[in-house]
Order: structure tokens, then sequence, then C-alpha cells
């Protein structure tokens, strides 16, 4: 009885977890989008970024990847459950979100060719920003990943 009680209080936390990064993964590609959406009404012209964006940014990659190292070191991925297509709607989903981030790369660069007149800091800091982004979506899409592995694995007898 107390295995399922664990098991339970485990599942909650890797719920509540995995939602956490999903939200921060969603602000992280909501701004995507919004990248997108300025590189092409402004074709040709530097875009800034906003400081507001900027810091929603930072605040989803940090609070996405507190959230990934914590279940990763202290909550073990469910694997009571089986559903095989719930398990391969979930690698294509992580997939396809790399996709988007990988993105990202090319809205970087695109949307700040015009710009390149940027000091060294303020290329370091963006592209330092960047890289955090890119490895927050990795981390994230790895979760779902292993979430998907988990769903498509048949039940050990």
């Amino acid at each position: 009885m107390s295995d399922t009680r664990l098991n339970r209080r485990d599942l909650r936390r890797y719920a509540l977890l995995l939602t956490g990064q999903t939200a921060c993964a969603a602000v992280m590609l909501a701004n995507i989008h919004t990248a997108f959406r300025i590189l092409i009404e402004n074709l040709g012209s530097p875009n800034a970024s906003t400081p507001g964006s900027a810091l929603q940014l930072v605040t989803a990659a940090a609070l996405g990847q507190a959230c990934y190292w914590y279940r990763l070191r202290h909550v073990p991925v469910p694997d009571s459950y089986r559903n095989m297509a719930l398990g391969h709607l979930l690698a294509f989903s992580s997939r396809l979100g790399f996709i988007w981030g990988g993105a990202l790369f090319s809205v970087y660069f695109l949307r700040h060719a015009p710009a390149l007149a940027l000091g060294p800091l303020d290329i370091a800091w963006r592209g330092a920003l960047l890289i955090g982004i890119l490895f927050a979506l990795y981390c994230y899409t790895l979760e779902l990943e292993r979430l998907g592995s988990a769903l498509q694995t048949p039940p050990t007898p």
C-alpha cells in the first residue's frame, strides 16, 4: 500500500514538474513565434529585442532548467502506464519542438544581420541567451522523449 502511495506521490510530482517545463517551453516558443512575425513584417530592418521579452526568455529558461534537473535527480519517469499512441505523439512532439527551437538560430541571425555593428558585449549576451534557450528547449524535448519511450515500452512480466 505504501508503495502505491509513493508511486502516486511521484506521479503528482512528475506531472507538476512536466507542467512547469511545458509552460516554460511555451513561453520560449511564443517568443520565437513573435520574433518570426516581427522579422516577416519588417524585412531588412534591425529589430531590437525588448527588455521584457529577454526577461521572459531568461526566466522561462531558468525555471524550465530548474524543473528539469530537479526531476532528473529526484523524480523517476512514470513507467506503470502504457499507451503506444500517446508515446508516439510525445516523441513526435519532442522532435517537432526542437525543430522550432532550431529555427530560433535562423531568426536570431536573420533578424540581427543588418545590425552587425553591435558591440562585442551585446553580441556575447545575445549569444549566451540563445545558447541557454536552445539548451533549455533541448532538455524539455529530451524529457518528452523519455516519457514517450516509457509509454511505448512493453511491460516486463
